[in-house]
């Protein structure tokens, strides 16, 4: 395998295989770097020259092959797969879609059949079994004959009534929660509305019914009552002495009274309690000329007779009255038994007016499945159909052609077995067509190629290392008290002897190092007396020959021979100690260069600030630079007229004309040179605050308004041949910070550098807003922003990473945005965001405390 990995490969593509992409048609050195991962491609190949002059006869260095040309654009396999797949997703998405705007609708309408229209249902069914009971129980109310059986039934008519009335009530609380259509939910309410009114009346008429059949059933007792001592007072009559026609006439008297009690014909009635008072009256004229006791007797009697008959709550009065009740019981019980009807029309005609709103409520919903199954069953059908068409495009254009590629592999493997053995030539793998799988196709044929070269020579290094691998790699030795019994070819190689030289050694002891000595007697104890194996340990070993090597040995108890001995089992670890220990020196080396680069990237950083310093510096040098230019030429020319007019007053030419120009010529170069002296002291003092500031710790108050303008001042040579630029300040001139100027300059400069080179055209408009104002818990938000290009979304989670720049080639050195990061989180002590969307711009924006903690 080592000498596999060591080949190189041939450095030029396949003349057949039309590989668009660079990655797709790399040198085999590069292919076998991203394999296998050897050296760099110039090592590669120096030791491809290297084993080729070492071994001619084992490789075969291929043709040098021209790389395919560049080629356009093309309609691969990936877009048709992805075209494919697309319309079969919208198709997916459409049926789905259509399916859960299905099951919306069906769960909203069988929710209100299911909470609506059933409950309707059920409820009119309920109202109308109700009101059966009510029709039955009437005409036992009113054929009650005793007040117990009469307060039971209407009890009974009470609750039926009220059971109405709660139904009712629940039918228009449903009804308001329905869906039904304007019409019909009117037409409900109406039946509904009349149902309930009839049943307001029909509960006033059965309480006066009770009422009247109540006062029936009292003067019923009366009149039982009276006959009962009418009755009595008949067997006293018997028991008196003859009197003749007067006994006669109250006989006959009783037998009329007991007969007219019998009568349900009230004017009859009332003729006969007429008639029995006439013939009280009558027989008071007989008993009158009667002698005493008799006379006494006969008037005790009909006194009797009259309190018992005619008298106020006699026997003929509470017939009367009871019949009167009856009559007027029979009148409310019609009327109840009309009410009864209305109510039943009332609740058959509501009961089939819901149940024919429920009928089609059903047929719609059933309606609106049918039609929603059949749109699902067509685009499913048209997914079905259109999956067939892909499978056949997918078929005709992948599948086909990669099965006819795999028996192309599978011939061409089986043929290079058969070549191998001289029997055939090998197959080559078809390479037909322009898309990805043509590219796959040249690719394997040129892997195959290379495999079956690698393949010859792993066989000869089989051949070669078989030999070597065939012996044990451990060690075996048994002893007692550490004297050799056995001991194995690789133990005695391990020692660097033979195994008679092993055998002949006085103690095993002899080659381990003396601090593992008694460790190693110590565990020889222990396996004789507990006779269980023991853990693998390391120790330090010595050849005879003074040379050092580590094993690691595992034991246990043997029964060998004539007694108990030790089994132990030897595996030299030198190689592992030392690769361990290079390990161990590698970490070392990688921590100190992880240092050394965090001192680089320090240096850098710092060298960033000082680059940023120096353009500074070049700014403000080209700026100062014209005013003091100007400066200059004023003063030569105010000298030149000193000079003139020095002239002239020494040749006694001098005017006053000449003087008053002087004056006026030299005012003018004064305030010239005054002007630009003042504007380039005003530049010196700007950059001189901010180039302090940023190259120097110190920490000062300052006016936040103030250091802005004086940081844009400091910075305008270096955007001020950009026309269209436009800087806008938003911050109180009044706000005070207490911290570092410096780091808060190196921030500002930073941003609006990275505005200028990577947000803003020079050729365009664009605008950079600073805006600064206090928060609360004396906090202070800045934030920078402009309207150019934006951040991509893939780079804007990286921007703040060191070395990060998306203008490596240009001068970037993905330092700017890092150093504000650390400056605004360390030295600050704040927060930074970003936000950011291609096309319209980005801002940051800072919060950190207005005084500043000490560093």
């Amino acid at each position: 395998m080592d000498a596999l990995s060591s080949t190189a490969l041939p450095t030029a593509p396949l003349p057949s295989a039309p590989l668009t992409p660079a990655p797709l048609t790399p040198t085999i050195a590069q292919g076998a770097s991203r394999a296998a991962a050897p050296p760099a491609p110039d090592m590669a190949m120096s030791e491809r020259a290297m084993s080729d002059r070492a071994a001619p006869d084992r490789l075969v260095r291929p043709e040098p092959q021209t790389p395919p040309p560049n080629r356009t654009r093309r309609f691969g396999i990936a877009v048709r797969i992805t075209l494919g797949l697309s319309v079969m997703a919208m198709l997916v998405v459409l049926i789905g879609g259509v399916s859960m705007s299905s099951f919306h609708l069906f769960r909203a309408e069988v929710t209100a059949l299911s909470t609506n229209t059933l409950p309707e249902v059920i409820t009119s069914a309920e109202l109308h079994g109700s009101l059966q009971k009510l029709v039955a129980q009437l005409p036992q109310l009113a054929a009650a004959p005793s007040t117990p059986q009469r307060r039971s039934i209407y009890d009974g008519l009470v609750t039926e009534l009220d059971s109405l009335q709660l139904l009712v009530a629940r039918m228009r609380g449903l009804m308001k929660e329905g869906g039904v259509n304007a019409g019909e939910r009117d037409g409900n309410v109406r039946l509904l509305e009349q149902t309930r009114s009839t049943l307001l009346i029909l509960a006033a008429t059965v309480a006066d019914l009770n009422a009247e059949v109540t006062r029936q059933i009292e003067y019923g007792d009366r009149q039982a009552e009276a006959a009962r001592a009418l009755s009595r007072l008949a067997a006293a009559i018997e028991s008196m002495p003859d009197t003749g026609a007067w006994a006669a006439r109250i006989g006959a008297l009783m037998a009329r009274t007991a007969g007219a009690a019998q009568l349900d014909h009230l004017n009859r009635l009332k003729g006969e309690a007429r008639s029995a008072e006439r013939t009280l009256a009558e027989l008071a004229g007989l008993s009158s000329g009667a002698p005493d006791p008799t006379g006494q007797m006969m008037s005790t009697v009909q006194g009797e007779l009259f309190s018992l008959l005619v008298a106020p709550g006699g026997l003929f009065e509470s017939a009367i009255d009871r019949l009167q009740a009856r009559n007027r019981a029979q009148a409310l019980t019609a009327q109840a038994q009309v009410l009864v009807e209305t109510v039943e029309r009332s609740t058959r005609a509501l009961y089939d007016s819901i149940r024919d709103q429920s009928a089609e409520r059903t047929d719609a919903l059933a309606e609106l499945i049918a039609e929603r199954t059949r749109t699902v069953m067509l685009l499913a059908g048209a997914s079905i159909l259109l999956a067939v068409g892909v499978y056949f495009i997918f078929r005709r254009f992948l599948s086909s052609r990669l099965v006819a590629m795999n028996r192309a592999v599978l011939a061409r493997l089986s043929g290079n077995r058969e070549a191998a053995a001289g029997a055939a030539e090998p197959v080559a793998v078809p390479v037909d067509g322009d898309d990805e799988i043509t590219d796959i196709g040249a690719s394997i044929r040129y892997f195959i190629d290379e495999i079956d070269r690698r393949q010859r020579a792993l066989a000869d290094n089989e051949r070669r290392f078989r030999d070597l691998v065939e012996g044990s790699i451990q060690g075996i030795v048994i002893h007692r008290d550490f004297h050799a019994l056995y001991a194995n070819d690789s133990f005695a190689a391990m020692l660097g002897l033979t195994v008679a030289e092993v055998m002949a050694l006085p103690s095993l002891l002899s080659v381990v190092s003396v601090t593992e000595r008694q460790g190693l007697i110590d565990n020889y104890d222990r396996l004789l007396e507990g006779g269980q194996s023991t853990p693998r340990r390391r120790i330090r070993a010595c050849r005879p020959d003074g040379a050092g090597l580590w094993v690691e040995l595992t034991g246990r108890r043997v029964d060998w021979r004539d007694g108990p001995a030790i089994q132990a089992v030897v595996v030299d670890v030198t190689r592992e100690v030392e690769a361990e220990n290079a390990l161990r020196q590698s970490r070392d080396a990688a921590e100190r260069a992880l240092g050394e680069l965090k001192a680089t990237q320090a240096s850098l950083i710092q060298a960033e600030k000082m680059a940023s310093l120096g353009q500074l510096v070049a700014g403000v040098a080209h700026e100062v630079n014209t005013p003091i230019g100007i400066t200059i030429t004023g003063a030569s020319q105010l000298q030149a007229l000193i000079g003139e007019l020095a002239d002239r007053h020494t040749a006694n030419a001098l005017k006053k004309s000449d003087f008053h120009r002087f004056l006026n010529d030299g005012m003018e170069m004064a305030n010239l040179i005054l002007s630009n002296s003042t504007r380039a002291a005003n530049l010196v003092q700007s950059f001189k605050l901010v180039a302090v500031d940023q190259s120097s710790d110190e920490r000062r108050a300052f006016l936040l308004r103030d250091y802005i303008d004086e940081l844009l001042r400091s910075l305008h040579p270096t955007y001020k041949t950009r026309t269209a630029l436009t800087i806008a300040v938003d911050c109180p001139a009044e706000l005070e910070l207490d911290g570092y100027p410096g780091a808060l300059s190196q921030i500002l400069t930073n941003l609006i550098m990275n505005a200028l080179v990577h947000a803003l055209d020079p050729e365009r408009p664009g605008r950079i807003a600073i805006a600064a104002r206090p928060m609360g818990g004396d906090m202070v938000e800045l934030t920078v922003g402009d309207d150019g290009n934006g951040i991509a979304p893939e780079v804007l989670p990286k921007i703040f990473d060191p070395f990060f720049t998306t203008r490596r080639g240009s001068g970037g050195s993905g330092l700017g945005l890092h150093i504000v990061y650390n400056l605004v989180t360390g030295r600050l002590h704040g927060t930074i965001g970003v936000e950011s969307r291609p096309g319209t711009g980005t801002r940051f924006t800072l919060r950190f405390p207005r005084v500043t903690a000490a560093a």
